[in-house]
């Protein structure tokens, strides 16, 4: 026979709905035959209803939660009352299911109590890692497993708001539904026994995130140092990051609130997104795994509006839809663009919306920052930062695109594309290596055929028959003197058949100010293979120009050498006047006898034929090439596909290429200019002359140099 205190626990337990059928017939049977039991059932029953309906209205929302009672009674209220949705979390009750306020218990099925097992875990805390509104993270070492964690517990005074709960145990339920390598994994939710708060542990993944690596690259850049190896760590976390949105849009969440700080980067290369607190969840995920129906995502609701109006998220990189608080327009659509916000960090430095949130200094009201997020179109990479890639800068503005329909429509496919241009920027960078190679055997070639020029020239000059013809023309009839210039001209001829890439070669006479030709040999207009001698008739004569009183002025065997265009004189040169891609050397000549001055010898030099055929023997990878005269002019303009542009000859390189003064500037400082960005222009200069007359060859392997028309007043290479 049980006793009266055996029976009151089992009309205790009776309330609770945890008797058997053999106990629920003997508590009956007793209540029966018992006054005293009947009254203690009654008022066991109206304390049981009084607790309930204290849940119920806290689950609800009710902010006047036992205004009468102390902050001492109140705290032991409200963990009597997570005590029993503890309770009935095991045996299955729907509202305890929906707060699941202990992580301690792991329950068994509601119809097996029995299998039901309590464990309690105890962390100790070591740090504080952050704080904001809701929560606070520490590093604690967990002392049953003997490793370190992270743990979230809500603050004391976000614990005042049922909303804070709720949201509280939102987040940690969607981060523990989240499988992902890239997704903090959640290890333990619970209420602490002491204080009544929940928390929640997770990875320790350290406390560096995108933030930290973004700032090193930039720095990196900013010294000059080579970030190639930088870049290409930050797009593979980059992708990761897409893939687990893409995984989260898959499971019906969205996250909300994309950007640097809420990815974390641990040492061994592995990323993992977090705070998932402001996510949204759809409809249909909303009931059938959370079990929520008909409860709304806390920031919807209300809670953690940190914005005007009705705006969720960070400023700095909100898509146009959530400045303008258009809730039901946010979708999968709008991590896109939070994706695409942080790719605009990367290349830039800056959050797309930096320039925006400040006016003259001062920073503007977020109200007015808002309007500009939602109603202009999204910034640019290249108004931050002019070096970013063009690739990159392309799929970041259609990944910021201002209509959430002209946008990659899934994360996955914005992963998909930065993987292509990652994979083309491979094949680029090889193509660039190769491109570069070209240039300099280009380099090499053209101040080698300088050096030719300068052999050739003298040797010219010092030839017997050069003498021989002063001397004749001097002492001989006529008849003696002809045959000094036919002798002169087989000469020339050899020169000219030895060397294809020499146009002509001249004997000239100088007096009064005044030069003529006495013998000239050149290539045939149209068949370039045919060498003729100038009859004495066509000969050429005229004033001295700058460019042959500087040749006169040198001492013997030292050599000029300019463009042609300076040196106007020779019918070549008439003809070549709008296209100065003939390179002109000239040497005095002295007669022996008198050791008087008598003219120059002056050998010309196609820089037209010596590219074309480079570029059709040796530049594979060259899509496009020009060459700068001394001035920054165009002298010449090959393409691949469709040879020989002359109409871009005498134009300035700013038609060509924005990025052209910072190129003019690195080929005068090293010489050469390396795009380790784009992987797309190389430039180098060649100095015919040092010191004095140099070229600049500028290669392109993209499809076609473009540029903004940007004129400067003056340039020199």
């Amino acid at each position: 026979m049980k006793t009266d205190r055996d029976v009151s626990e089992l009309i205790s337990k009776s309330l609770s709905g945890r008797l058997n059928a053999r106990q629920s017939v003997e508590v009956e049977a007793a209540v029966e035959q018992n006054d005293q039991l009947r009254n203690f059932a009654k008022l066991s029953g109206m304390i049981q209803e009084s607790i309930s309906d204290i849940a119920r209205r806290s689950v609800a929302g009710d902010e006047a939660l036992a205004p009468g009672l102390s902050d001492e009674a109140k705290a032991r209220l409200k963990k009597s009352v997570s005590s029993e949705y503890l309770r009935r979390s095991r045996s299955g009750s729907g509202l305890a299911q929906t707060l699941g306020l202990d992580g301690t218990t792991i329950s068994g099925s509601a119809a097996d109590i029995d299998s039901s097992r309590t464990m309690s875990s105890e962390f100790s805390f070591v740090r504080k890692l952050g704080e904001g509104g809701l929560g606070t993270v520490w590093l604690a070492r967990d002392e049953k497993l003997k490793r370190m964690v992270a743990v979230k517990e809500m603050n004391s005074e976000a614990a005042e708001s049922p909303r804070a709960w709720k949201r509280f145990h939102r987040e940690a339920q969607i981060t523990g539904h989240l499988e992902h390598p890239s997704v903090v994994p959640l290890y333990q939710f619970g209420t602490d026994t002491r204080t009544g708060q929940p928390f929640y542990a997770m990875r320790f993944v350290g406390k560096r995130t995108l933030v930290n690596a973004i700032e090193e690259y930039h720095e990196r850049m900013e010294e000059g140092k080579d970030v190639s190896m930088d870049q290409h760590y930050l797009l593979t976390a980059f992708i990761s990051v897409c893939q687990a949105i893409a995984y989260a849009h898959s499971r019906g969440v969205i996250h909300r609130d994309l950007k640097p700080e809420n990815v974390a980067l641990d040492n061994f290369g592995q990323v993992i997104v977090l705070d998932w607190g402001l996510a949204k969840i759809s409809s249909e995920f909303e009931s059938g795994v959370f079990g929520l129906q008909g409860v709304s995502s806390p920031a919807d609701s209300g809670f953690g509006r940190t914005m005007a109006g009705e705006v969720i998220g960070t400023p700095l990189y909100m898509a146009p839809e959530q400045a303008a608080g258009d809730l039901d327009s946010i979708d999968e659509r709008t991590d896109v663009y939070g994706l695409g916000a942080i790719l605009f960090a990367m290349l830039t430095g800056a959050a797309p919306h930096q320039k925006s949130s400040s006016r003259n200094g001062q920073p503007v009201q977020i109200q007015e920052l808002l309007k500009s997020i939602a109603e202009n179109p999204s910034p640019s990479p290249r108004t931050y930062r002019s070096g970013v890639p063009a690739g990159l800068e392309a799929i970041c503005q259609h990944a910021m695109e201002r209509n959430p329909h002209s946008r990659y429509q899934s994360a996955m496919e914005l992963s998909e594309a930065v993987q292509r241009w990652m994979a083309g920027r491979n094949e680029r960078r090889e193509q660039y290596g190769n491109a570069r190679s070209e240039g300099r055997e280009l380099r090499t070639s053209l101040q080698s055929s300088v050096r030719d020029l300068d052999r050739n020239v003298r040797f010219m000059a010092n030839i017997p028959p050069i003498q021989e013809l002063i001397d004749a023309m001097r002492e001989t009839p006529e008849v003696a003197l002809q045959a000094c210039r036919e002798r002169l001209s087989l000469i020339f001829k050899g020169l000219l058949r030895a060397n294809c890439d020499f146009m002509s070669v001249s004997f000239c006479q100088v007096a009064d100010e005044r030069w003529r030709e006495l013998v000239r040999v050149e290539r045939h207009s149209s068949d370039y293979a045919s060498v003729r001698a100038i009859p004495t008739s066509r000969l050429a004569s005229g004033p001295l120009t700058s460019c042959m009183k500087t040749a006169l002025d040198l001492n013997p065997e030292e050599v000029h050498v300019a463009l042609s265009a300076e040196c106007a004189g020779s019918r070549e040169a008439a003809r070549n006047k709008q296209n100065a891609s003939i390179l002109s050397a000239g040497v005095p000549v002295f007669d022996q006898k008198t050791e008087e001055l008598f003219g120059f010898v002056r050998i010309e030099a196609s820089l037209d034929r010596l590219i074309e055929s480079e570029m059709r023997d040796r530049l594979r990878s060259t899509t496009e090439l020009l060459v700068l005269d001394n001035d920054c002019s165009v002298i010449l303009h090959l393409s691949r596909a469709s040879g020989r542009n002359r109409q871009s000859e005498g134009r300035a390189m700013t038609d060509f290429l924005s990025e052209w003064p910072e190129i003019r500037q690195s080929l005068k400082n090293t010489g050469e200019f390396y795009d380790e960005q784009n992987h797309a222009i190389h430039a180098t200069r060649v100095d015919l002359v040092p010191g004095r007359y140099s070229l600049a060859i500028v290669q392109s392997v993209a499809e076609k140099l473009t540029a903004k028309p940007n004129r400067l007043e003056a340039c020199r290479i």
